[in-house]
């Protein structure tokens, strides 16, 4: 069996097209986002003579993480599929309740293990790269792998075979029985130097196995039982997917052309500028101005000579410079127009409302991503996590029946229809029944209950009474309703037992 470092290098050349366009995007955004070969941490790269293409990454991950993952919403809640539905015996709005606070816990424990920070980057390397391989340990932050990182070959149906990761490490940070098993030396006399450390990642049969290997010998202990594919923690998403190939395409390679050429003309109009900055005069040699006394006067002075001897030398280019900088403003406007740069709001926290906006824009901005990041990224983080949590007593172990359902980023279009069909459904039955007859005949707890998952409502059971409050509070009025009806008599009671004469009956 070959090694991984074999394996690795076999793999790199059907990689090489794809490295070298991720390079090239870089680039022209954010340089160093995918290092060029040999870049190390003391490497400062070129930077590009536009900012319009850093501007539009950062602005679309920014906005793409927002309604993906937003902070105010969950991104995913559970449901029963149509059998366990069927078969189910409790009431179905407590379910709802007790499979929301499963959720919610589950939310809450990516927080604290810090997901949201690798989300941005692994959203970021998706743009640019169109690739990347992450990480998702039971305790730890997710890692990120950059596509100069990785090889991966996947099956037919897109679904990754081999994942093959490059990393270097100092061997000094190696614990010391490792070091031994591999036969690794520390030499104190020498400079230490990083080596090769590869982890190969294999499914198979819906199973996923992993292990790390250092200079063609399996490290001990690091090789993985056999996990299903969506517990493993393992995800290489694509930007676009590309049928038949290993790699996907990246959002920036598709524009590279209006950035390459904003690139050559803002570089044209800097050294335009630089070169119209410099202010040179020239005198007529037959005049009788000193040069040399012109170059000494001071603010005020007086000279003797004639001004039409001194003249101020321009480049006569203005109608030239004027056409590059309206075909520039062209190029920007459409960059910007690719990024969905304008109208956006950058805040902390944005409502449900602007999420399925921001979702419907960007759909049809970006045509079909948002189903690829819904299966490829956002459902294998879901089920990978609720399997982290389950495994760390954190909630009940997920039974068959119950899955996983994303309700932001393309499903936030679809709760938005549903929501919008129950309030035109309760518009026109109101309309037409009167809202007396609609509220007896509707379930209204049902009815709010429905209403609340689909804006993504949490802890709802702390907002809507329950069926023993409701029939106390039934019985509360029932009881004062009958004690108001026997006032009046108790009343006329008592002032006829006033008003009996005392000597009656004697």
């Amino acid at each position: 069996m070959k090694t991984a470092a074999a394996r690795f290098s076999a793999l790199s050349v059907a990689r090489n097209s794809v490295l070298e366009k991720a390079r090239e995007a870089s680039r022209l955004t954010i340089p160093g986002l995918i290092p060029e070969i040999g870049q190390n941490e003391h490497y400062s790269p070129t930077q590009p003579y536009q900012s319009a293409g850093a501007h539009g990454l950062r602005s679309l991950s920014a906005r793409l993480l927002s309604t993906l993952f937003p902070t105010s919403v969950q991104f995913f809640r559970l449901e029963l599929d149509a059998f366990a539905a069927a078969q189910l015996q409790a009431d179905k709005n407590d379910v709802d309740t007790r499979l929301s606070q499963v959720a919610e816990t589950t939310a809450a424990m990516m927080d604290d293990l810090k997901v949201r920070p690798a989300l941005a980057e692994v959203i970021k390397q998706l743009i640019a790269a169109g690739n990347v391989v992450g990480y998702l340990p039971q305790d730890r932050a997710p890692r990120v792998y950059r596509i100069d990182q990785f090889v991966l070959k996947r099956d037919n149906y897109g679904q990754f075979t081999d994942i093959i990761i490059q990393e270097k490490v100092w061997p000094s940070t190696l614990p010391e029985a490792v070091r031994t098993a591999l036969g690794v030396k520390l030499d104190p006399n020498t400079d230490e130097k990083q080596i090769d450390v590869y982890t190969v990642v294999e499914q198979r049969d819906g199973k996923v196995t992993h292990w790390q290997e250092i200079e063609g010998k399996e490290v001990p202990g690091s090789k993985s039982d056999p996990i299903p594919t969506d517990q493993a923690g393992w995800l290489a998403p694509r930007w676009t997917v590309v049928p038949g190939s290993d790699y996907g395409r990246s959002h920036v390679t598709e524009y590279l052309g209006d950035l390459l050429s904003m690139d050559d003309n803002y570089k044209a109009i800097t050294q335009f500028a630089a070169i119209a900055s410099r202010v040179v005069t020239v005198v007529n040699p037959n005049s009788s101005l000193d040069v040399a006394e012109l170059a000494a006067a001071e603010s005020g002075d007086y000279l003797y000579g004639e001004p039409e001897a001194i003249q101020t030398l321009g480049l006569n280019k203005s109608q030239d410079f004027a056409v590059i900088k309206d075909v520039t403003a062209t190029i920007e406007a459409r960059v910007k127009e690719a990024f969905l740069v304008a109208n956006y709001r950058d805040a902390e926290r944005v409502t449900a409302e602007e999420i399925r906006s921001q979702s419907e824009e960007l759909e049809n901005g970006l045509g079909g991503t948002f189903s690829v990041l819904a299966s490829e990224l956002q459902q294998p983080i879901a089920a990978r996590y609720l399997y982290v949590a389950a495994q760390r007593k954190l909630i009940p172990a997920i039974p068959e029946g119950i899955r996983p359902k994303i309700v932001t980023g393309l499903a936030a279009l679809g709760r938005a229809a549903e929501v919008n069909r129950l309030r035109t459904f309760a518009a026109d039955a109101i309309q037409i029944l009167t809202p007396q007859v609609f509220a007896s005949l509707v379930n209204a707890p049902a009815f709010l209950s429905r209403l609340g998952n689909e804006h993504g409502v949490s802890s709802l059971e702390t907002l809507l009474k329950t069926e023993d409050q409701m029939a106390q509070e039934q019985q509360q009025a029932m009881a004062q309703q009958a004690m108001q009806a026997a006032t009046p008599a108790i009343a006329e009671a008592a002032i006829g037992a006033a008003t009996q004469d005392p000597n009656q009956g004697t």
